[in-house]
């Protein structure tokens, strides 16, 4: 008797990445955290070693090698260590300046699988050419990989769907990312940044604590992003050029505000890791061990990869911290004559160890705040415990044997 044929199925359909493991059939933001934080293995070393290339500038050169690299390598003396820490300089900056468009893909890609990439990609240079650091490129990869999957959702002919799938929905999707970006959150930003810039002008005449929280919120919100790049840019106002008895107190103070919040973030989760550890991964763990450099060169990208983790953690944490250094370093009066480096210019710092004191008072409250936030979330399930079991649990019954 010949045996009934097994009915033809159709193949499931493709599930994109962000859908796969213990994450499939969860809440989106669930997903999406559950995504983010399976890419701290791949983007922890790059932005380790783009950080690293920089304090390695830094330590080489001195803080004046940021004024000075195009001069240095316009000149091209390969046998002065100057003209090799200006190389190491711009190709440390040229890292940290490409992670917007690798986290923006990267998360595009978790979304909507491979449709998202291109997307993604010219989403995060939207948001690397409107100076929008970690936040803008998060929302870039949202925006673009959300509208992959609305595109792929508008039902199409047949014959249309394969050219659709490949050309049509990218780029549209590209373009709606892009004009997103460039026409609202780029506008956005300006204005905010040229409100803030008013309030700080106003705040530097009548209340000089509140202004340090000002700075301090501003490092330490975007991590490298416009908003930390005017706060830096204030502060840099007052203290441009080479006869530093030409600066005023006040400037100079405001600009060790801005130097001391940028020390806050990294070491403040260095901190965490090495107070909790059991609420960070492995990989966190491990960076954790080399993070604490980049906020001694007062490096605030050097967290980039912790916040993209956990961003609704990592980022008020960070906050708190830069806030608390920020207005301590106003008050005591700490100054500074460059605008980078941190502990590295420890030459240049004005009452250096009020300046250690508001670095420290940050750093406790940032560490404090990200293991109260990771507390407070431990009710979820992690990644690696919330993984079905495969293999013994799915032995054969005798029946079937």
């Amino acid at each position: 008797m010949p045996h009934p044929r097994k009915p033809v199925t159709a193949p499931p359909p493709p599930s994109v990445p962000m859908n796969q493991d213990d994450a499939q059939g969860r809440h989106a933001g669930v997903r999406i955290s559950r995504w983010l934080s399976a890419g701290f293995p791949y983007f922890g070393p790059f932005v380790m070693i783009a950080a690293l290339v920089n304090v390695l500038a830094l330590a080489i050169g001195g803080t004046g090698i940021t004024d000075s690299a195009d001069q240095y390598l316009a000149n091209a003396d390969w046998s002065q260590p100057h003209t090799w820490a200006a190389l190491l300089l711009k190709i440390g900056a040229s890292g940290l300046g490409f992670l917007p468009v690798g986290v923006a893909a990267y998360l595009a890609y978790g979304i909507a699988g491979r449709p998202g990439v291109i997307p993604g990609l010219l989403g995060g240079m939207a948001a690397m050419g409107v100076d929008g650091g970690v936040l803008v490129s998060l929302a870039a990869g949202l925006i673009s990989g959300g509208a992959v999957v609305a595109l792929e959702r508008i039902p199409v002919p047949p014959k249309l769907r394969d050219p659709a799938s490949t050309i049509l929905i990218p780029l549209l999707a590209s373009l709606f990312t892009a004009a997103v970006l460039i026409a609202f959150v780029g506008e956005q930003l300006d204005s905010l940044s040229a409100w803030l810039h008013q309030k700080m002008a106003y705040l530097e005449f009548h209340d000089t604590a509140l202004l340090g929280v000002f700075l301090g919120l501003m490092v330490c919100s975007d991590l490298g992003g416009m908003l930390g790049k005017a706060a830096v840019a204030f502060g840099t106002a007052g203290v441009s050029g080479y006869d530093t008895s030409k600066f005023s107190p006040i400037d100079m103070t405001i600009m060790a505000a801005v130097v001391a919040a940028g020390m806050v973030p990294a070491l403040g989760l260095t901190l965490a890791t090495l107070v909790r550890g059991k609420l960070f991964t492995e990989a966190e763990r491990s960076y954790g061990r080399v993070a604490w450099l980049f906020g001694a060169a007062a490096m605030p990208e050097g967290t980039v990869p912790f916040a993209l983790s956990d961003p609704l953690r990592v980022i008020p944490a960070t906050l708190a911290g830069g806030a608390v250094t920020g207005a301590l370093v106003m008050t005591f009066g700490a100054t500074i004559t460059v605008p980078y480096g941190g502990a590295l210019a420890a030459g240049d710092i004005g009452k250096p160890l009020l300046f250690a004191v508001a670095v420290a008072a940050g750093v406790v409250v940032t560490a404090a705040a990200t293991v109260g936030l990771k507390l407070l979330g431990r009710g979820a399930v992690p990644v690696a415990t919330a993984r079905t079991t495969t293999g013994s649990s799915r032995r054969k019954s005798p029946a079937a044997a």
